[in-house]
């Protein structure tokens, strides 16, 4: 009895997650079934590769979800954590479903070291690796790693070109973890061209920034200060590779949101068709950051015109206090519509981010003119108590403030939906 209680408890977590796997592929193809065990057997694998090599004690690594065979959805937030949105969430993500899964294989080419630089010391929070190259006009991929002395891999990033898409992932002793490729930022390398790639060492994760723009997080798996090379894999040349030390990221020149009085913004309205209907190349970048000319407080208004994806999930505005990733900055509202699928129902979320956490979440449900591939006008009006929301000139929403309103200094969007234009409205 002894012997097959151990048995038990030693293989249970197996049992689980095969179990689980085989759940989530009933309906599937014995491929697809066959694919999803093999990269759930990966992953049990690479964890206790993890566990034995990398023992949790150590604060430098962060152990691994370990149902990873389940829907990429993540798992419902705690009740102390409401708000999943920040300024780095993948909900609203450019997934792949051609993606190969947990398995990352350089082919090709792309196992070709081209640039190697050795003897890295004195890793730590703030430290920034800026990759700087030329992708060939015959790229399949290419790939960024940092390298432990053993040989491990803490970061591996590898844009794949034919795919359009960046798998980031680590490897332990030849295995490889779970791989992501969500990214709230749209793919933008492109063979022939010049790329620059930054990745920030912080405390928790690695911050990517891709051709000047803030593209993804990868939290830590393996020790980030015991990383003491970089090598440079694949179909690139020119590669060159500087470090330095920032106490802000990402460095990006930033769009100064404009400023009209109500009687300037009224006459721009006579034509409100016109900032809704513009072609698709017109569009702001996304995800936006903008900064405020002056503070945001009693009396101003936020307009954003846009227009809503064909299959949306939700999307967020913040008001912070500052326009960068990192450090953090506080958000002092947080506006989160998740879209639902029956009836023209929504959640309204709203929320806080000060002092390294999320607040008490506030959510409603209403009927709202957000449709699918429709415009829209949202303003934000700041009163001298409160955020007021409303949707094409109805109020959907309240917020009391938390915080002093004059902190705001920057407007931060993401998500499912196209920004037109960003315009502030003075109190006078």
């Amino acid at each position: 009895m002894a012997v097959l209680a151990f048995l038990a408890l030693s293989i249970g977590d197996d049992l689980l997650a095969y179990g689980g796997a085989l759940l989530d592929c009933r309906a599937s193809s014995w491929t697809e079934c066959k694919s999803l065990l093999a990269s759930t057997r990966n992953q049990r694998q690479f964890e206790a590769l993890l566990k034995r090599y990398y023992p949790p004690h150590d604060d430098s690594a962060t152990s691994l979800t370990t149902n990873v065979h389940r829907s990429p959805t993540p798992p419902p937030t705690p009740p102390s954590e409401m708000s999943t949105e920040s300024i780095d969430s993948c909900d609203f993500a450019y997934q792949e479903a051609s993606s190969p899964g947990s398995i990352s294989l350089d082919k090709s080419s792309s196992t070709e070291v081209v640039h190697t630089v050795e003897n890295i010391t004195e890793v730590s929070p703030g430290l920034c690796f800026v990759i700087s190259g030329t992708i060939q006009l015959t790229c399949e991929r290419f790939s960024i790693n940092l390298l432990l002395k053993n040989g491990d891999v803490a970061l591996h990033f590898n844009p794949r070109l034919p795919q359009n898409y960046i798998v980031r992932n680590c490897r332990v002793k030849g295995c490889w973890g779970r791989e992501e490729v969500a990214s709230p930022l749209s793919f933008n390398l492109h063979r022939g061209q010049r790329f620059a790639v930054q990745v920030l060492v912080t405390d928790k994760e690695f911050l990517i920034c891709v051709n000047g723009r803030h593209f993804n997080a990868f939290q830590h798996r393996l020790p980030y200060r015991k990383i003491c090379t970089l090598e440079v894999k694949g179909d690139v040349r020119d590669v060159a590779v500087d470090q330095c030390y920032m106490e802000c990221y990402p460095q990006l020149e930033l769009e100064i949101i404009r400023q009209l009085s109500p009687e300037a913004l009224a006459t721009a309205q006579l034509g409100v068709a016109r900032p809704l209907h513009l072609p698709e190349a017109d569009g702001k970048p996304m995800p936006y950051t903008g900064v405020l000319q002056e503070p945001f407080t009693n009396g101003r208004k936020l307009h954003l015109y846009g227009r809503v994806k064909l299959l949306p999930h939700s999307f967020y505005v913040n008001l912070q206090s500052s326009a960068y990733v990192w450090p953090h900055p506080s958000i002092l509202f947080h506006l989160n519509p998740r879209f639902g699928s029956v009836g023209g129902r929504h959640v309204i979320c709203r929320n806080s981010w000060t002092n390294g956490k999320w607040e008490r979440e506030e959510r409603s449900e209403n009927v709202t003119d957000f449709a699918p591939g429709k415009p829209f006008h949202l303003q934000i009006a700041c009163t001298d108590v409160s955020y007021q929301v409303s949707l094409n000139g109805k109020l959907i929403a309240e917020f009391i403030f938390r915080d002093n309103p004059r902190l705001v200094e920057a407007i931060y969007i993401q998500g499912d939906i196209k920004v037109f234009d960003v315009v502030v409205e003075t109190a006078y």
